[in-house]
């Protein structure tokens, strides 16, 4: 009797086990990232009771590189190589230069992206505009100056989030990642050029946010110099330098 009550209590404990399996096998997985709900594809699922994500967007999104060793058949994961990755421009992986320079864009450039069909009304896709340019190319700008500046005039549809040395803050990060998707779903580009007063703020933030894997690219030399053009660049004070052997010399001379 008493081996038949154990047999019976396990028979019933493995079918709530199973049951629960099959009832959790029937609802979608859910994959939360830093407190994120995030959506992947393929799409999590479980296997002999096992629960399977894609590694490389998981490792990426913590920050780590993921890679194809053919040579020794290896899938490679190198953890905290995120600034690494932004440096040699692979935080963008359809972007042509794989470089440093990738990371970087002109106010021509930005320009005439804005305005494809070259009528100077950038970005005219918008309500109340004549619809002529293209969304599809146009990135998410954010003016990183400070606001009362940005409310004063701006880069046609840059958004203004906080001060350029707040915008790795929490807050902050996931309201780009807020904006980026709105704007990739109206059919934008995904990705965000930064643009702070003369180019060095925003090159800063923009090595901070593309470390944490965003797509970001920095205006060269900022609204100021490049866009507005109401200030210029430093002159240059043709100071000493040196080569490898030490010797010295005077730019110019």
């Amino acid at each position: 009797m008493r081996k038949l009550i154990i047999v019976g209590t396990l028979v019933v404990l493995t079918l709530i086990m199973v049951g629960a399996a099959c009832a959790l096998a029937a609802k979608p997985i859910k994959l939360i990232v830093d407190g994120e709900n995030v959506s992947v594809q393929p799409p999590p699922s479980m296997i002999s009771s096992r629960v399977f994500v894609p590694i490389r967007f998981v490792a990426e999104t913590l920050g780590a590189e993921v890679y194809w060793d053919a040579g020794n058949t290896a899938v490679v994961v190198n953890q905290g190589n995120r600034a690494g990755m932004y440096l040699k421009g692979r935080n963008d992986p359809l972007a042509a230069d794989q470089g440093i320079g990738g990371n970087f864009i002109s106010s021509q450039e930005l320009k005439d992206i804005l305005d494809d069909d070259n009528d100077r009304d950038l970005a005219d896709f918008r309500d109340g505009h004549n619809g002529g340019d293209l969304a599809g190319n146009d990135p998410l700008v954010i003016d990183l100056r400070a606001e009362a500046d940005y409310e004063a005039g701006h880069i046609p549809t840059a958004v203004w989030v906080d001060a350029a040395e707040n915008m790795s803050d929490a807050q902050n990060v996931k309201a780009l990642k807020d904006l980026l998707q709105e704007h990739v779903d109206k059919g934008g580009k995904s990705e965000i050029v930064l643009y702070c007063y003369t180019g060095n703020s925003s090159g800063l933030v923009c090595g901070v946010l593309g470390a944490m894997g965003l797509n970001v690219r920095n205006m060269r030399f900022g609204y100021d110099i490049a866009w507005a053009g109401t200030k210029s660049a430093d002159r240059a004070v043709r100071a000493t330098i040196e080569d490898k052997d030490g010797n010295t010399r005077t730019c110019g001379g």
